[in-house]
């Protein structure tokens, strides 16, 4: 138990405790992680913040429905063990028997032992109201379109506690998730998780935050019989993805596999490139947790790289967060303008309204960076989920981080075009480039890495744009009391870094958040440009 304010002392957090699942363990259990939920170690923990008014029609006091959060998270913490376990790096004899052997960089997680770290609960005071942090729904849909977020501090709605792998070098005796509950001055109430990233991506979030609503509802009584029957078994099971590799064990790098792989649009920066032009020496004490030892890294034959254009991300300079809020007919005219323009060999595509959307966006940053009339390169980093893409598929309900990410690369010039199809277009290309086959091409590569986490598939800063969308995720829809009514606001957390863009669709309007992080001064002209609301 502890009590701590926040430095603006606004947040007060009132106890801490670690939650483990109500059910008895059957005992120790090590599970190794998949290749690819490894690549993503050093992705940020996967995190969100829902924010709700005061319930219109619940009594429940604070403590009574804090209680009930706690107990219905004990519970579903049986269904995801693992979320209360300990991640570690593999010992080379917990993967000697592996397709691919190399243990360095593979992680394993650890679970059902009385040494367990648990899921540490925080439970939070803050004393404003809800209206002084964060508009309304409506208000951001009317007269705030265009809302600066950056006074929105994350951090005090976001547990204090440090999980496993906030960096590389930080995994012992860590636990993998945390949550906080916060009451506003107003009777509104939060509530946000974080997980290590390797443990889930956005869709195994969402399930487990699903699966917790639900058995919070059924506690509370407020359930019906059909949505007792929806709360979805997690399908733990990392092999799975590996297996869709047809790897064997002992099995060398196949080269036309690995061609295949090589060929895909995706960015192969070297973390461990300390000659780069602008490298931060910052970086290397995290690579080191992952990296061969100095004489085994000298004789080790690596595969190819590319430097990471450090000199094009100034980390200094001022980053704005502003969310700008698209209505659904304003994507519906954003889509139809973009099929209207599509170049003629590209007139086969249907693009969506996130590629439409994707495009307006990224035009828009690219003009506001000053790119137009320029030669060099500009990227669209976007995230691909991969559930959808290995043969067999793996359900929805499947645990884990299985994503890449895959780039659009125009000129400069060419990403500051005020044409939205050649750009929508060049999206969709790019997505059906990664069909089962190239997908599981990409797992045999990485496979045989000399450690998952040296090459990075993205980057940010002038010239790169990292995409993440939450589109169907149902974020605004999560409703722990049974009341109906949607989250006030919904962040899924992200660091407030130069080029980074979310996208979530908010309940049944069809609009889409979009959450967008520049430099201040291009921020500013990305505000001004004309054509921000031309499909308005």
């Amino acid at each position: 138990m502890s009590a701590t304010t926040s430095a603006a002392q606004r947040c007060n957090i009132d106890a801490t405790r670690r939650i483990l699942p109500n059910s008895p363990s059957t005992g120790p259990v090590v599970s190794k992680l998949s290749i690819l939920d490894s690549t993503v170690a050093r992705f940020t923990p996967t995190a969100a913040i829902w924010l709700y008014d005061k319930p219109e029609t619940s009594q429940l006091s604070r403590t009574e429905f804090f209680g009930n959060l706690s107990h219905s998270l004990s519970q579903t913490l049986n269904d995801y063990p693992h979320f209360a376990g300990q991640l570690q790096w593999a010992t080379p004899e917990q993967v000697k028997d592996d397709a691919a052997s190399r243990h360095l960089g593979r992680l394993v997680v650890a679970y059902g032992s009385t040494e367990d770290p648990g899921v540490e609960l925080s439970i939070a005071t803050h004393d404003s109201k809800l209206s002084d942090i964060v508009p309304s729904r409506a208000e951001r849909a009317t007269n705030l379109k265009e809302w600066h977020a950056s006074n929105f501090q994350q951090s005090e709605f976001l547990p204090k506690t440090k999980i496993a792998l906030m960096s590389l070098n930080a995994i012992d005796g860590l636990p993998a998730m945390a949550v906080q509950l916060t009451s506003f001055k107003c009777g509104g109430f939060g509530i946000s998780a974080m997980v290590s990233h390797p443990l889930a991506d956005a869709v195994c979030l969402m399930n487990f935050m699903y699966s917790w609503a639900t058995r919070s509802r059924v506690l509370l009584g407020n359930v019906t019989a059909i949505d007792g029957l929806i709360i979805s078994k997690p399908v733990f099971d990392p092999a799975q993805l590996d297996q869709a590799a047809g790897l064997t064990p002992g099995g060398l790098p196949d080269a036309s596999i690995v061609a295949k792989a090589r060929a895909l649009p995706m960015h192969r920066f070297d973390w461990w490139a300390e000659d780069a032009p602008g490298y931060p020496p910052g970086v290397r004490p995290a690579s080191l947790a992952t990296m061969p030892p100095p004489d085994e890294l000298r004789t080790t034959k690596l595969s190819p790289s590319t430097y990471p254009p450090w000199p094009t991300w100034d980390m200094s300079a001022p980053v704005e967060h502003v969310q700008i809020r698209f209505a659904a007919a304003e994507l519906t005219r954003l889509k139809e303008a973009a099929q209207a323009s599509l170049p003629d060999d590209l007139q086969s595509l249907r693009v969506s309204r996130l590629d439409a959307v994707l495009a307006h966006i990224w035009t828009l940053m690219n003009r506001a960076r000053g790119h137009e009339g320029k030669s060099e390169q500009a990227y669209l980093n976007i995230t691909l989920g991969l559930r959808n893409r290995v043969d067999p598929p793996l359900p929805d309900t499947f645990v884990g981080s299985p994503l890449l990410l895959g780039y659009v690369e125009k000129t400069a010039n060419e990403a500051s075009s005020i044409h939205l199809g050649p750009i929508a277009g060049a999206i969709r290309q790019m997505m059906s480039r990664f069909t089962p086959d190239a997908v599981a091409a990409y797992i045999h590569d990485a496979a045989h890495e000399v450690s998952p986490q040296r090459l990075w598939q993205g980057f940010l800063g002038t010239h790169h744009t990292l995409v993440t969308s939450w589109v169907r995720a149902k974020t605004y829809e999560l409703d722990f009391l049974g009341t109906g009514e949607l989250a006030r606001y919904v962040q899924g957390v992200m660091p407030k870094i130069d080029g980074l863009v979310q996208i979530m669709d908010v309940a049944y309007t069809g609009d889409f958040d979009v959450s967008v992080c520049m430099q201040r001064s291009a921020m500013d002209r990305l505000l001004k440009d004309s054509s921000l609301r031309q499909y308005e």
